[in-house]
């Protein structure tokens, strides 16, 4: 039975599991099937995987917090065919750099950067993902990939004495659509000897960070416990950045039907609740307000007119 459930859910993905085989258990567990979210992991990766469930899937187009934070480490004289640990070798060279050699290099990459999509990547080239693509044998050189532009925010190295030797831990705060073991790689062809991606953790995404996860073995206690609501963030906390409208029930109505309604505010755009019921995204300009997306079903608002 489908249960009607709207709002945002932070899940941790664990290591060896896909993205979409969470997404999977997810919607088993919430007995839905609309569910959306921004961004997959590696099966290798663990770490933050907001999914958004019902009416919420219109917001994963819509928000403002792109960024992403992982913590990686990477180990230098080692190239794979993946570009991480789980590959198998193509090439191994002498390490020739010290702390202080990746400690210089690594500050090179502050700011925009270009990269190449890696082969084991959800791109696609001529309608087909290019892990599809390397998962037949195609060559790296028979494929036509683009470069694409991507920012480092922050990228720090950190201390860590249970790493192996020629292993280093590095804090990466970056844009959208940045490709880690990519980085890492760069990094390594910088230094003269290759690196290979060893773990991978993203620790935020969406705005939300690790201590908002919730494992799946929770989320099915939860649902065991019929209390799984509980662990739904509402989707408004997605747009916390925007100032907030509080409708009358005649603008609340106005909403609804999708009609513009004059309203003395500034211009720009606005979280929009009715009775503390988060509504809608409203723009208002010229002091005309419009709706920019609907978060409730206008027949299931039962506004007396």
């Amino acid at each position: 039975m489908q249960i009607d459930r709207n709002g945002i859910l932070i899940l941790y993905k664990p290591k060896d599991w896909t993205s979409f085989d969470v997404i999977a258990k997810a919607r088993g567990i919430l007995s839905t099937r609309k569910v959306g979210h921004s961004g997959t992991l590696d099966p290798m990766a663990t770490g933050v995987l907001p999914i958004f469930i019902g009416r919420a899937t219109k917001a994963v187009d819509m928000q403002i917090i792109k960024d992403k934070e992982y913590i990686a480490t990477f180990k230098l004289g080692i190239n794979t065919d993946t570009g991480d640990i789980t590959g198998d070798v193509i090439k191994k060279r002498k390490v020739e750099s010290f702390k202080e050699d990746v400690l210089n290099e690594i500050e090179n990459f502050k700011g925009e950067i270009t990269q190449l999509p890696p082969m084991y990547s959800a791109v696609k080239i001529n309608g087909q993902p290019l892990y599809k693509l390397a998962r037949r044998g195609i060559d790296a050189k028979q494929v036509e990939r683009k470069p694409r532009k991507a920012f480092i925010k922050v990228i720090e190295m950190i201390d860590d004495k249970n790493l192996d030797e020629n292993e280093y831990k590095i804090k990466v705060l970056c844009s959208e659509g940045t490709y880690i073991r990519t980085l890492v790689e760069d990094i390594g062809e910088n230094l003269g000897c290759g690196a290979v991606l060893t773990s991978l953790s993203r620790t935020m995404a969406c705005g939300y960070t690790l201590s908002d996860a919730i494992t799946l073995e929770q989320l099915q206690k939860a649902r065991n416990d019929e209390k799984i609501e509980s662990l739904i963030v509402n989707t408004d906390t997605i747009f916390m950045h925007l100032e907030r409208i509080d409708l009358s029930k005649e603008l609340a109505i106005r909403i609804l039907n999708g009609a513009r309604s004059r309203i003395s505010k500034p211009d720009g755009d606005y979280r929009a609740y009715y009775n503390n019921k988060f509504y809608a995204i409203a723009n208002v300009t010229d002091k005309k307000m419009s709706v920019v997306k609907l978060f409730v079903e206008k027949e299931k608002e039962n506004i007396d007119a």
